[in-house]
């Protein structure tokens, strides 16, 4: 996966490039920094190594890719998710992801600078595993080893704000940005030895009890061999919020 979304930043850079001089040439846009590559920080909480590629097609318009690849890192300590019943170890969690922007922005500036809008679609993928320890108030302790995968289709709009530093150094703020999108996921809990098998499934049936029926009757649970529970869920509804800040290079 980490190879498919380099493969799609580099092809989207080279088309680009392909119309390069022509566009230089154009008289109705004045010779500038057309292109500029970003780093997004702020996607590292979520174990993503993020970059965005941004293309002026004229004044008032860009098209942006953005590619995040997986960097997978221990996260249940990150998020709090430690507590006296659960002890989470062996556990790692990555996300990859493609957007795509359309930006205008408000005026006509001779740099990629100034307050922008921007609708955007997104594909995220999310893969985590750990080993899950349970002390339940009542019956015997147990383990179970989870895997997990979330695959999510979106679209969004953002506003922001792009600077340009001695002309070289963007400041991208973006804000305000809400998307809506729908989710499949899958997972699978393993029991090491099996005979916990029953606590395991009665207990995920219970949590997707839980869960609002908008959400939870798009989840189905069965069991698999004699030591699996799978569990499934698809067109998943959510929404989104997105802020953040990246920093780039213009030329």
């Amino acid at each position: 996966m980490k190879t498919l979304a380099l493969f799609l930043f580099l092809s989207f850079l080279s088309i680009c490039a392909l119309g390069q001089d022509e566009t230089m040439n154009s008289d109705t846009l004045p010779k500038s920094r057309k292109n500029v590559v970003k780093f997004l920080p702020v996607n590292l909480a979520f174990n993503s190594i993020s970059f965005e590629y941004e293309r002026r097609i004229n004044q008032k318009h860009s098209l942006i890719l953005g590619v995040g690849i997986p960097s997978s890192k221990p996260f249940p300590g990150y998020y709090n998710m430690d507590n006296p019943d659960n002890t989470i170890s062996d556990d790692l969690t990555g996300t990859m992801s493609v957007r795509l922007d359309y930006r205008k922005y408000r005026k006509q500036p001779s740099q990629p600078r100034g307050f922008y809008t921007s609708p955007y679609l997104k594909y995220q993928k999310i893969n985590a595993s750990a080993m899950n320890y349970v002390t339940p108030d009542m019956g015997n302790s147990y383990q179970e080893k989870i895997d997990f995968n979330a695959k999510t289709f979106s679209l969004g709009f953002q506003m922001g704000y792009q600077w340009l530093i001695a002309k070289t150094v963007s400041i991208d703020f973006y804000f305000l940005g809400f998307e809506v999108g729908l989710a499949s996921v899958d997972a699978t809990l393993t029991s090491p030895n099996g005979e916990e098998i029953d606590t395991i499934y009665s207990e995920v049936k219970d949590q997707i009890g839980n869960m609002p029926s908008f959400w939870g009757d798009k989840f189905s649970v069965a069991k698999q061999g004699s030591d699996q529970v799978v569990v499934k869920g698809s067109s998943l509804p959510y929404p989104w919020l997105r802020s953040g800040i990246s920093i780039g290079i213009a030329f």
